[in-house]
């Protein structure tokens, strides 16, 4: 869904959803196995798409009946959703 996340917005969002591991390694530690609170960083990623269309307020083309606006008040929705879940892990060997 527009507007796309770029490969470089999705590492630094999963960067910043790194998590301590059950051992208690932290995400810099060389021994550190990978866990993400994904939901952390899906509502990261919905408050950044809501940011960039957040000025859009005119119908997208002309004559569809997409309202921009509501695209935003959707993002806001589901950033809404998953920050509603934050802490919800899972690992990856």
């Amino acid at each position: 869904m527009e507007p796309v996340l770029t490969a470089g917005d999705l590492d630094e969002l999963l960067l910043a959803a790194a998590l301590a591991d059950a051992a208690g390694f932290a995400p810099l530690h060389e021994e550190w196995s990978p866990i993400y609170d994904l939901n952390a960083a899906a509502a990261a990623a919905w408050l950044i798409k809501a940011g960039r269309v957040s000025m859009t307020v005119e119908v997208d083309p002309p004559g569809s009946g997409i309202v921009t606006s509501k695209i935003f008040e959707n993002c806001r929705a589901m950033a809404r959703i998953y920050a509603a879940k934050k802490r919800m892990t899972i690992g990856l060997k």
